[in-house]
């Protein structure tokens, strides 16, 4: 009998731990989208050396953005209640003054399951699926949200093309970043 309940408890535990967590707080997540907060991805080296040092806790590989790991129904884009707290967190920084002003990219992305086709028109639902819980739990403005899909072209991962670390939105401040538009 403690053979099937440890399986149990093992499959529970893996299971828990294969989702990346999303512990980002609104104000994590303003300074992130914010570009007069110092970021923390590069710092200098002490004592003249040369060279930085990369901060491991970097959400993106671009300025000014923000990878969010919005969980979804199966094959849907259906928000789940644990996405609640990421998209409120996001929602409170995003009203905040210092980006009341600014304009942002939703970025849907998926896994590479799936075709070309179908991933970019589900990629374009989910991030539409945010834009709109935006626009109707925090009164941002339509015309403050650009949303576009990219399908499994931009993966987080390519090494691991099927993993759900691939399924994302990410958001990018267009005021101060022109390239995304």
């Amino acid at each position: 009998m403690r053979t099937p309940i440890a399986a149990a408890l093992m499959a529970l535990f893996y299971a828990a731990t294969a989702c990346p967590a999303q512990t980002l707080s609104s104000e994590e997540i303003r300074c992130r989208l914010d570009p007069t907060c110092p970021k923390p991805g590069y710092r200098a080296l002490p004592f003249g050396k040369r060279g930085v040092l990369v901060d491991p806790t970097v959400v993106s590989d671009k300025p000014n953005a923000v990878n969010l790991y919005v969980t979804f129904a199966y094959d849907s884009a259906d928000l789940l209640n644990d996405s609640i707290i990421t998209l409120d967190a996001l929602g409170k920084a995003l009203t905040d003054p210092s980006l009341t002003s600014s304009r942002f990219l939703i970025a849907g992305h998926t896994d590479a399951r799936g075709t070309d086709e179908y991933n970019q028109k589900l990629s374009v639902r989910r991030a539409e699926a945010v834009a709109n819980y935006l626009i109707s739990n925090f009164s941002i403005s339509a015309s403050r949200l650009d949303v576009k899909g990219y399908g499994k072209t931009e993966l987080y991962d390519p090494n691991r093309p099927d993993d759900q670390v691939n399924r994302r939105v990410q958001v990018v401040n267009l005021s101060a970043d022109d390239t995304h538009k």
